[in-house]
């Protein structure tokens, strides 16, 4: 009886039949070739196991990547949570108006002659339409942009600023940055507890409370979600976390724009040192606070002070304690701005230091941008067209026109893209304060 067949090859090979054979034969063998064949049998048997381990590993890796890849493409066609629009805050502070307002809907402008100066300052009110509405259309990437740009952009559009993710579908930037999608592999937030901790430094947050101040400006809701791994927390819980943070001699200014739209003139906390602190006392704080004249430190901290004093005068507060020094703060402020404003509506790139002009646009537009929307943000109503801040209205308009919307905004430095989208947040500010307009729905 034949126990091992031969192939064309001269090959031994086993099949069913052999093997039953070979186990009849045993029996009946010599103690030698019993103990062969039993080796022989052992070797195919652990063969074959190795065999089907292996096909048993390739079966599940091969599952694992389908699955992956069908995941994927649910994930590129299916909405996430952070692609949706940020909820406006439920009671937004109301602006203070001198005299009742129609609001009127952004329309794209179409067919109208280039932006230049003559033209801006002919039709301010078509012109910064034109100009929200075009430069709305430049999606930062989130691939190519870090978090410090994606929240610079934030600034002019709130909960509808859109940009592009790394499949290069269009999500929303502030819910891209509250759900840490990576920024060109930069995420703002990190967890611990119960605290949110937006980051600060390069890439990052350039003051304390820069993403608290946007958010304040876009009134978005304090029930929006932060993420960070598989840890879901709100923006309340960035808000304690900010409370918690206020630190003497600190640079809280962006913090008090923050804190003045989502804290209560009436309500006080405890800091991380078990110090009580309210409003008043960060206005305090930033009143005794030496700002640097001859950056963004001095506006952001003026910015502050009038945050908080809108929140008074909003809720009916009286302005007791140390706000009446604010509001004279910020008419020196404001006063003295307009004194070294340029006959071309600009102030130069060293802010409160010096008065004069610069060949340098970027640096120009970058101060100009700041200064005007402190002044727009905070001046009375009945003095927004006074011929000053329709100067400046008019040359931060025709800066930004002139540079055209074509350079992707990840060519831009911090810097320049700052000038940008601040000079468009003031002339947004400035047009919905006089003309009514209202931004929140357009597209």
């Amino acid at each position: 009886m034949m126990l091992v067949g031969w192939s064309h090859r001269n090959r031994p090979t086993l099949t069913l039949a052999t093997l039953i054979n070979m186990s009849m034969f045993c029996f009946c063998a010599s103690p030698l070739t019993e103990f062969i064949l039993s080796f022989e049998f052992r070797v195919m048997i652990r063969l074959r196991i190795v065999i089907l381990v292996s096909a048993t590993v390739m079966v599940v890796v091969t599952c694992c990547d389908i699955l992956f890849a069908q995941g994927q493409n649910l994930r590129n066609l299916q909405p996430s949570t952070f692609s949706q629009q940020p909820v406006p805050h439920s009671q937004p502070p109301p602006q203070p108006q001198s005299q009742p307002m129609s609001s009127q809907r952004a329309q794209p402008p179409q067919n109208f002659p280039p932006l230049d100066a003559q033209t801006i300052a002919a039709d301010p009110h078509s012109a910064i339409q034109r100009l929200l509405i075009a430069n709305a259309r430049r999606r930062p990437g989130l691939n190519d942009c870090p978090p410090d740009k994606v929240l610079a952009y934030c600034h002019p559009f709130g909960g509808r600023a859109m940009a592009t993710d790394t499949s290069n579908q269009p999500v929303y930037a502030v819910g891209a940055l509250c759900w840490n999608i990576s920024c060109q592999g930069k995420a703002l937030f990190r967890i611990n507890g119960d605290m949110v901790i937006a980051r600060v430094g390069y890439d990052y947050q350039q003051y304390p409370g820069s993403f608290l101040a946007m958010l304040a400006f876009s009134e978005i809701s304090p029930e929006y979600e932060i993420k960070d791994g598989n840890e879901t927390r709100t923006l309340a819980h960035l808000i304690a976390t900010e409370k918690r943070n206020c630190t003497r001699g600190q640079n809280l200014g962006l913090v008090l724009v923050g804190l003045a739209s989502y804290a209560s003139p009436d309500e006080q906390w405890v800091n991380a040192f078990g110090e009580t602190w309210s409003l008043e006392r960060l206005v305090t704080e930033e009143l005794t606070r030496r700002a640097d004249q001859s950056n963004t430190d001095v506006t952001n901290q003026l910015l502050g002070l009038a945050a908080a004093v809108r929140a008074y005068r909003a809720a009916n507060r009286p302005l007791t304690g140390s706000l009446p020094d604010a509001v004279r703060q910020l008419e020196t402020y404001q006063q003295f701005a307009l004194s070294i404003q340029n006959n071309d509506g600009t102030w130069h790139p060293m802010f409160f230091v010096s008065k004069g002009t610069s060949t340098d646009a970027d640096e120009v537009l970058h101060a100009s941008a700041h200064i005007l929307r402190l002044l727009v943000y905070s001046l009375p109503q009945d003095q927004l067209q006074n011929p000053p801040i329709q100067r400046g209205v008019t040359a931060v308009a025709a800066i930004i026109a002139k540079k055209g919307v074509g350079a992707p905004l990840s060519q831009m430095s911090y810097r320049q893209l700052e000038g940008i989208t601040v000079g468009l947040h003031a002339l947004r500010i400035y047009d919905e304060r006089v003309y009514g307009t209202d931004f929140s729905t357009m597209e």
